[in-house]
C-alpha cells in the first residue's frame, strides 16, 4: 500500500469537542472520552449528521473528535454546545487502513515513511475518517489525510 498524492483542496467543518493531547493517555482513550461527550448530544437532540467519526491531530497537540452535520443542523440550538472546527487541506496524502484500530500507528508510521522516501514532509493538520463500525475488527476502515508541507 502507497499513500496517494492529492492537491484538489479538500474543506468541511466538524461538529465536536477537543482537548490537549496528555502523553500519558492512549490517543484511543481520549477520542473515546470526546465522542462520548458527541453522540449524546446528537442522539438527543436529533441532530441530523452524517454518521461518519472524524478524528483532527493539529500541531498545537488538540485532539478534535466529531461529525459533520447536515445543512442546516448547524442551526440547532442543541448544536450549539459543540464545538465547531474547519478542516482545510490543500495539498495532502491520503491513505486507507483496513483492520484492528490498535494497528493504526504502525501504517501511519509506515505511510509517513514512504513519504519521505518519496520526498515528501507531512504537516497539520492530520485528520482520520472512520468507516461505519463493525465488530469485525479486521473490517474497520480507516481513511487517513495529512497536509503535506
Amino acid at each position: 500500500m502507497q499513500p496517494e498524492i492529492r492537491s484538489v483542496p479538500l474543506e468541511y467543518t466538524i461538529f465536536g469537542h477537543s482537548l490537549r493531547h496528555d502523553p500519558a493517555k492512549r490517543f484511543g482513550e481520549e477520542i473515546m472520552t470526546l465522542l462520548n461527550r458527541v453522540w449524546p448530544v446528537l442522539k438527543g437532540n436529533a441532530i441530523p449528521n452524517d454518521g461518519i467519526n472524524r478524528v483532527v491531530y493539529d500541531s498545537d497537540c488538540t485532539v478534535f473528535a466529531g461529525v459533520v452535520l447536515e445543512a442546516g443542523a448547524e442551526a440547532m440550538p442543541a448544536a450549539a454546545g459543540l464545538e465547531r472546527k474547519t478542516v482545510r487541506l490543500t495539498r495532502y496524502a491520503v491513505w486507507k487502513h483496513i483492520g484492528p484500530y490498535h494497528l493504526l500507528p504502525t501504517t501511519g508510521a509506515a505511510m509517513t515513511k514512504a513519504l519521505e522516501a518519496a520526498g515528501y514532509r507531512t504537516g497539520w493538520p492530520m485528520v482520520e475518517v472512520y468507516g461505519h463500525w463493525t465488530s469485525d475488527e479486521s473490517k474497520l476502515e480507516t481513511e487517513t489525510f495529512v497536509e503535506l508541507r
